[in-house]
Parts: structure tokens; C-alpha cells; sequence
């Protein structure tokens, strides 16, 4: 009978644990293609309040580890599709990769929570401390083993026009800071029946004020000029990913390709304009196809001299060394090498410490990286722009600035991901990219989705996941005033949010110590 007792009083305790798991999924149904952003509420609100309310440093890191673990675990699922398309052994890795990424990733929950715990002081200041390490938790996250800020807090408001513009000064991490602090100053004023301070109903509209107010008056006096006479047609074959492996299909492959390119063409130009055509990452598997496959003799018919083809491409510079890059072909099949791949996919394109691997002789085809100083891609009468290749497009404030940049192409294969919610999550990253850079984005997709977004992160055109079709856009700049408009985020990057962190968590902490009470 005591053991029973015992066992009971053990379930009991363990409530905790099975709520916040609970709650870590439900904070997932915030993020896109959900959008259940009501949920930020319970789910925020409950973190917080139950690692403020701990017992001990143990037990307010495991409620943040456990609400990480199914956060992760449920938001990340689909990066695992990949391995089903592989198929063969790799599908027994799936459990076992899939758990220990969730459980890595939930660290970061888990210091949030250990850090609101052991910064207890007065709820009013423990608001500040748990927005302060959240954001700081994200950025970490964005840099460390190469980075992976992926489901942001702030992407949880992406179809909100006037709240995301405030990424333009202080970054995509800037609006996660505002939007912590905002859901746990209105919630705390409701929850917290015992005292019911209006100053946390009063901090919380004055942010939400803020940051309301600042969109929209950037988007009232917003003015899109158009640039250059090129039309951009953006190619979305649907192939997917298994087609792609298969060789029997290449031909079939780039025939949807080429066809797609070039119909109506005429009906969609005037004379004095240009297409510029765009194929996603990787459409073409190796330089000599183009040449050997008759199909891409259409483009000598159809391209005028101005004309190009845009395409993602695999490079090899021999037979071990092969690069994911950006190719131009005009309408004489000349072709020239405008971007190599920076930032690779770890264990999807390179495996780590392959150097070290080498002494047990185990051998990998590691993609190899791109120069950190490749120049922005200036080539004929194509406005300059910057390339982004895949998940290149996640991570904020990571290349840096250049005025000469008139726009960004981030250039994708999402088939690997198959019907899942990745693809939904990545574009939401590239949406967020061209507000913070001011830039308009062309996101071109195998299959994904395939968006053209001025630079206020309007979408103009767009193609839904596991659609084949195409869409012409014209590039467009921001200007005010007829002044070309330089976004305060381009200048600073990240420095600006993590400045004023860092005075938040230092005010916030002298607070502390003296004892001041709110």
C-alpha cells in the first residue's frame, strides 16, 4: 500500500511534465500553415509561469526541456521525409536522428526556463528576463553548428502585414522579443487574479501599439518604383523528388522545364521588355546535359539576345569535387557560373568532421562550400542581386549588406519534403528576409512554394505547394520621397536587437538587486 502511495504521489508530480509536452505541441499549431496564433496565449503563459512557480532549478528546466522536446519534435518532423525518399536503411534512422535533434533543440527551452527560475524576482521583471533570454535563446540558436533558426516565435504572425513590419530596424529575433513580451503582459493581467496590476495591461497595449503603428504607417507610405524593362518568369515543374533520382526520367524532366519557359511567351512581353527565366535549385544535374539533350535547343528559338535562363545546376570541378550553384545560359547555350553554395545543409549535403572521420576510413561525398567572397551577381543587363540557395534564405542578417543588391533570388528544391509542413515554414522564412533587407524576394521552387514579395513582404505572385505552373513579376524598389529607402535593419543587422538586450538584461538585473518592487 506505501508504494502505491508513493507511485501516485510520483505521477502527480510528473503532471507538470506530461502539460508542458502537451503545450510545446500546441505552440506548433501557431506556426504556419496553422496559424492558430490565439494559442500563443496558453502556451507562453503556461512556460512561464509554471518554471516562475518551480520548485527547484531541476524542475523548471525539465518543464522547458519537455515543452522543447514536443515543440521540436512535432515542428521538425518533416525534415525526415528525406529519408523515406531515400528509402532502404536510412528509414530506421529516422527515429533515432529525429529524437536526438528534438532533444538538442529543447536545451534551448530548457536554459529559458532554468534562467526565469533562477532570475525570479517580481513577475513584472521576470516578463523582461523570460523575453530576454527567449530571443537571445534564438539568436544562439541561429549561429551555433553552423545555425538553424527555424520556427521563430515572431514567424507565428507572418500573415500580419503591419505587425512583421518592425523586422525592418530590429529583425525577425527583434519581433519575437515584442511578441513574448506583449502575450505575457496581457495574459499575466488576466491570470493573475491576486493582483491585477494595470501596468501589465497598460505595457502590453503600448507594445502592441508600437509595433501596430510602425507598420502601418511604413506601409501607408510605402511607393514601389519599377526597375529595369526585364520580366521574370519564375518556373514551378512539380517534379518530385524521386523523378528527379530517377535518370530514366532526366529527359521528360527538363522538357516540363523548357516547356513551361516559353509559353506565351510573346503574349506576356512588350517589345521593349526581356525574360529572364529562372529554374530552381539543382533543375539541371550536370553542365554537359545542356548540350547533350536536344530538348534545350528550344532555348536557341525562343531566347532573344538579351534573354537569359537562370538555374540552380550541380558544378564539378572534377570527379570528387562538386559544388550546388547558379548557372546563366543564354540563347546560344554559353553558359557562365554565377554562385556557389556558402552555407551547406549538414548531413544533407556535407557530413561534419569528415577530416577526423577519415582516420577510421570512412569516406563521404561532401558537397564542397562557395568563397565567402563571391561577389552580389552582376552579369549583362540583369539588375544586381544577391542568391540564396535553399535554407541560405533562414538566416537573418547573415550576409552582409551591399547597396549595389537590387533585389534577392532564392533559388529551392523542396520535393524532399514531400506534403508536409516544412515547405509552408520555409516560405514564411524568405518573407521576413525581404523586409528586414528592404529588398524585394523571388523564390523559385522545384516543388515548395514559389513567391515573388516586394519589399514590405507583400506577396505579389505565388505558386502553392505540389503546383506545377509559372508567374511573370517585374522587380520593384522601395523608395520614399523618390529616395530609394535603406532599411535600418541592412545597416545593423543583428547588433541593433542584441544592443538592446543586452541594456534591457543589465537595467533589469541592477532592478533586481535593489529590491525595487512593481
Amino acid at each position: 500500500m506505501e508504494n502505491f502511495f508513493n507511485l501516485k504521489f510520483s505521477f502527480k508530480k510528473k503532471y507538470d511534465y506530461y502539460f508542458s509536452f502537451f503545450f510545446g505541441i500546441l505552440l506548433v499549431l501557431c506556426l504556419p500553415p496553422f496559424n492558430f496564433n490565439f494559442l500563443l496565449f496558453p502556451t507562453l503563459t503556461f512556460l512561464f509561469l509554471k518554471s516562475y512557480n518551480a520548485d527547484s532549478n531541476k524542475k523548471a528546466f525539465f518543464i522547458g526541456l519537455y515543452f522543447g522536446l514536443s515543440f521540436f519534435l512535432f515542428g521538425l518532423y518533416w525534415i525526415f521525409n528525406s529519408f523515406l525518399i531515400r528509402g532502404e536503411i536510412y528509414i530506421y534512422y529516422i527515429p533515432f536522428f529525429l529524437i536526438i535533434l528534438s532533444s538538442f533543440l529543447s536545451l534551448f527551452i530548457g536554459i529559458i526556463t532554468f534562467l526565469n527560475y533562477k532570475f525570479k524576482t517580481n513577475l513584472y521583471f521576470n516578463i523582461f528576463f523570460f523575453s530576454i533570454f527567449w530571443t537571445f535563446s534564438e539568436i544562439i540558436r541561429g549561429y551555433i553548428f553552423t545555425g538553424f533558426p527555424w520556427n521563430l516565435v515572431a514567424h507565428t504572425l507572418s500573415n500580419f502585414e503591419n505587425l512583421i513590419q518592425i523586422s525592418s530596424v530590429f529583425g525577425v529575433y527583434g519581433l519575437s522579443f515584442f511578441t513574448v513580451l506583449f502575450i505575457l503582459f496581457i495574459s499575466i493581467f488576466f491570470v493573475n487574479l491576486k493582483d491585477k496590476k494595470v501596468i501589465f495591461l497598460f505595457s502590453g497595449l503600448f507594445i502592441f501599439l508600437f509595433v501596430y503603428i510602425f507598420g502601418h504607417v511604413r506601409l501607408k507610405n510605402s511607393d514601389l518604383e519599377e526597375y529595369s524593362n526585364n520580366i521574370f518568369r519564375i518556373i514551378q515543374p512539380n517534379i518530385s523528388q524521386k523523378d528527379k533520382l530517377n535518370y530514366n526520367k532526366i529527359q521528360n524532366n527538363y522538357k516540363k522545364m523548357v516547356d513551361l519557359s516559353f509559353n506565351n511567351k510573346m503574349g506576356s512581353l512588350n517589345e521593349s521588355e526581356n525574360l529572364i527565366i529562372l529554374w530552381p535549385e539543382t533543375a539541371i544535374l550536370s553542365l554537359d546535359h545542356i548540350n547533350s539533350y536536344p530538348i534545350f535547343n528550344k532555348i536557341k528559338k525562343n531566347l532573344k539576345n538579351n534573354e537569359l535562363i537562370l538555374s540552380g545546376i550541380f558544378k564539378n570541378k572534377n570527379e570528387e569535387m562538386f559544388f550546388n550553384s547558379i548557372i546563366a545560359i543564354d540563347n546560344n547555350l554559353e553558359t557562365n557560373f554565377l554562385y556557389d553554395k556558402i552555407h551547406l545543409v549538414p548531413f544533407g549535403e556535407y557530413i561534419p568532421f569528415t577530416n577526423y572521420l577519415k582516420k577510421f576510413n570512412l569516406s563521404f561525398n561532401n558537397l564542397q562550400q562557395g568563397s565567402y567572397l563571391q561577389n552580389i551577381v552582376k552579369y549583362k543587363n540583369l539588375p544586381s542581386f544577391k542568391p540564396l540557395i535553399c535554407y541560405e534564405v533562414i538566416f537573418p542578417g547573415k550576409f552582409k549588406k551591399n547597396n549595389n543588391e537590387i533585389f534577392i533570388i532564392n533559388f529551392t528544391n523542396d520535393a524532399w519534403f514531400g506534403n508536409t509542413i516544412g515547405p509552408h515554414q520555409h516560405v514564411v522564412n524568405s518573407i521576413f528576409r525581404a523586409i528586414e533587407e528592404g529588398k524585394q524576394l523571388i523564390r523559385v521552387a522545384n516543388t515548395g512554394i514559389s513567391v515573388s514579395v516586394d519589399p514590405y513582404g507583400k506577396i505579389l505572385n505565388k505558386l502553392e505547394l505540389n503546383t506545377i505552373g509559372y508567374f511573370d513579376t517585374k522587380i520593384f524598389i522601395a523608395k520614399k520621397k523618390k529616395i530609394r529607402i535603406e532599411t535600418i535593419y541592412s545597416n545593423y543587422k543583428n547588433n541593433l536587437i542584441i544592443l538592446l538586450l543586452i541594456i534591457l538584461f543589465f537595467l533589469f538585473s541592477i532592478l533586481k538587486y535593489k529590491n525595487l518592487k512593481i
